[in-house]
This record gives C-alpha cells, structure tokens and sequence, in this order.
C-alpha cells in the first residue's frame, strides 16, 4: 500500500473549520405552531432509502486512492486507500442502518484495518503504522491524532456493544480513551501538565499530544480549539467516562471562555487576537450573543466587530455553537444552566438549514455545510428534543425536515459532495461520511 504526504490536509477540513457570521433578518414574532413537515409522513423510510443509494456509491469508490492531481478529492475509504479518518467515518455512518453487515467483506476488512493500526500509546495517526514507520512517515506521527482517535474510538465503542466484535476492543477503547485524556491541554498525566489555568487553550484540546508542545513553546498559538475539543469530548462520552470525572471540570472552563456571552467569561480572564486587540465577549444587545468562536482568541473568521473601546468581539457562528451545546450537555450541564440556556438561545435565531448559519458573505454561505448537518443532527439527539422552537414561535421538526434537506442534495450516484471545495467537502467520501453520520443521528 502506498501513502502519500499529500493526504496529510485530511483532517484539515475538520481541524480549521472557519465560518463567518450571517446577520439575521428581522422576523415577526409568530403564534406557536408546528411546522408542516417538509420530508412527508414517513421521514425514516425516506432516511433508509438515501443509506442505500450511498452504499452503491461507496462501494465504487472502496479502496480508491487520490489521484496525483486532487489527492483529497478523489480518495476513497478502506485499507487500499490508506485514509484511516475516511474510513472511520464512513463506517461509523453506516454502523446502525440497514446497509451495515458484519460479514460484508467491505466492512470487515475495513474494521481490522482500522484497529489494527493503534499504536501502543493508544492513538490512532493520520496515517497507517506501515507508512509511519518508513522515512518520510516517522515526521508525520502525531498528526491530527487527535481528530483521528477521536473519530476511531466512537466507531469501536459503538462496534464493541453489540455484533461480531462485541466486547473484543474494550481494551483498544481504553486505550485511545487515555491518549485523550492525556491529550487534554493541562492535564497532569498529559505534555503540558504545567501549563496555567488562566491561558489560552487550557481544558481544551489540540490537534494531537503531540504537537502541544510544539503548539506552545515554539509557534506560541493557542494549544486548543473547539472543533477539536467537540471531536475529543464526544469520543469520552463514547468511550464512558463518567461525570465524575476531573476532566470534565477543566473541559468546561475552556468550553465556556468560547461563548461569546460575557455572563459566562470568569473574572480576571483576558485574551487578544494575534495582532494585540483586546477581546470583548458579545453583549445581549449582539447578534452574536450566545454563540461560539473557534477559540478563545479567534473565530476563524474574516469578519470582527471593532469597539469604540479599542476591543474587538468575535463572531458566533453556526457549527461551533452546535458543538458548544453538545460538549456543554456531555459535560454536565443541564439544560437550565445558562451556558446552555444561550446556546440554545442563538439556535434559536439562527435556525436554517439550507446555509451555515452566522455567515454573513453570500460566497461562503456553503462553506463546511456537511460538517454543520453532522453537528446539528449530533447536537439535537443529544439535546433529546423532538422539536426545536425558533424566535418566530414555529416549531420545527427538525428530524424529517434534515432527512428531506439531504434528500435534495443527494446526487443521482448515492453520494454527496459541496460545490465549495472548502476545507475538502469537494471530497465524495467526506461529504457522504458527514451526510451519513448526520442522518444516523436523526434515528430516536
């Protein structure tokens, strides 16, 4: 099998999720109703039907290698391809559906290679351990292991509950639970166990253990970011770590310093962006107010509100706000905490699926929007609401109208694929793979 570097911007797509904020149209406050729902009156088989046309489309695509010209585009999933991440996904989109057979030599084949490729401290790399090991390969370990650890430990625990490889990868699931752990910017068992509390990054995560340190004594940027942190903090969730545990604590204390709500901003704490603003947390009085940035001191994105003051605020925008909410429920909050109470809030107002909400150029309005359903759908379930009610007082089903928003960008081949070649959705496999796992999670 041969690897080449230039899939290495496989987890970029995940890693640097950038979006930009959309200002919201004024809206007329409406009497309370349930909206017609948009996919008809049998939603789950519309949801079945669209994992068979993909399956047909992903086992054309089995064991494809990305050509010399667009590596990522036109990679496939399976051992042949030599994308761990790809493939991870793609299983975990079809684990739980109709499709999936445990005995399909497709799938089979695809889960040995995928365990078998942890290393013995516990993660799982961007690349397979036979490339890893070669010259070139030895530079490339570590990265976005996090990421892809993340996405490996929440197929194994979902393998290991039920079918052929029940109770076979407990230890391999403790194992990467602890690479996570440890990963965690701060932690005592982790690289940067004395790194201080009043820092960027801190509770957070980056992109692999490997590359903290790297991250804050030589480049000097923040260790840690939300897209990586929701990936890490769903997979604990996966792999059971109990709320009890300390981990949770210092999750949280990053968690709430990427609101843009300053009822939430602890006292003392002060950030700035990299070229020396000073950063204000929204007000109420914001569009942006109870949203989520990429980081404490940065929100990914072109747009920033400047302040007379001289500060500047950061602007919400939709997946990472997704995200907050769900790392806020896995952690241990309630759903009348009032972290979460603003969350929800800008969900609320923001709630639309044909775009990433929060963006305000028209252009970039597609940008990351298979990673915004997945997060969406993921959030949702997790939130354990049949309905979501937006500021207009209409109650949306939020289930049956995602089901028929993909429905209508499913190509005739089974697969899906964003026309913004941003962050690798120009990809088949990732777009399919985020597609999947946002329709899985409409399942009740």
């Amino acid at each position: 099998m041969k690897t080449t570097i230039f899939a290495a911007a496989v987890l970029l797509s995940l890693g640097c999720v950038k979006q930009q904020a959309q200002a919201p149209a004024v809206r007329a406050k409406a009497a309370p109703q349930v909206l017609q729902s948009l996919a008809g009156p049998d939603a789950a088989t519309q949801r079945e039907a669209q994992f068979e046309k993909a399956w047909k489309f992903l086992q054309t695509v089995y064991g494809k290698q990305g050509t010399p010209q667009k590596q990522m585009a036109d990679a496939g999933w399976g051992p042949k391809s030599g994308m761990i991440a790809y493939t991870a996904l793609i299983l975990q989109g079809l684990h739980g559906s109709k499709v999936w057979d445990d005995n399909n030599a497709m799938i089979k084949e695809s889960v040995e290679f995928i365990v078998a490729n942890q290393d013995a401290s516990g993660a799982f790399h961007l690349f397979p351990l036979e490339f890893l090991g070669t010259e070139h390969g030895k530079a490339m370990k570590g990265l976005r292991a996090v990421y892809t650890t993340s996405i490996v430990a929440q197929l194994m625990a979902d393998l290991n509950a039920a079918g052929a490889w029940k109770g076979k990868l407990t230890q391999k699931i403790e194992l990467a639970r602890d690479y996570l752990k440890q990963s965690q910017v701060g932690n005592p068992s982790g690289p940067a166990a004395d790194y201080k509390r009043d820092n960027t990054g801190f509770g957070g995560w980056a992109y692999s253990k490997e590359e903290i340190d790297t991250a804050v004594n030589k480049n000097k940027k923040p260790p840690a970011n939300m897209s990586t942190s929701t990936f890490a903090i769903d997979a604990l969730k996966a792999c059971g770590v109990g709320s009890d545990d300390p981990i949770w604590k210092d999750a949280l204390t990053f968690l709430k310093r990427n609101q843009n709500a300053g009822e939430v901003q602890e006292d003392g704490f002060k950030t700035s962006t990299g070229d020396g603003k000073n950063i204000k947390p929204a007000g109420p009085d914001s569009q942006d107010y109870g949203g989520a940035i990429y980081s404490e001191n940065s929100s990914m994105v072109e747009e920033r509100t400047e302040n007379e003051d001289g500060s500047v605020t950061l602007h919400s925008y939709g997946t990472m706000t997704y995200n907050l909410l769900r790392a806020y429920l896995f952690a241990g909050l309630k759903k009348d905490d009032l972290p979460v109470k603003l969350a929800l809030g800008w969900i609320r107002k923001n709630y639309v699926l044909d775009k990433v909400p929060g963006y305000r150029n028209p252009k970039q309005f597609d940008q990351g929007l298979f990673y915004y359903y997945e997060s969406l759908a993921r959030t949702m379930k997790a939130l354990g609401e049949d309905t979501l009610e937006d500021d207009r007082g209409f109650k949306h089903d939020w289930r049956a109208e995602l089901i028929a928003q993909l429905g209508k960008l499913q190509r005739e081949d089974g697969s899906w694929i964003n026309a913004n070649p941003k962050w690798q959705e120009d990809s088949p496999t990732l777009a399919t793979a985020y597609a999947l796992d946002a329709l899985r999670h409409t399942r009740k």
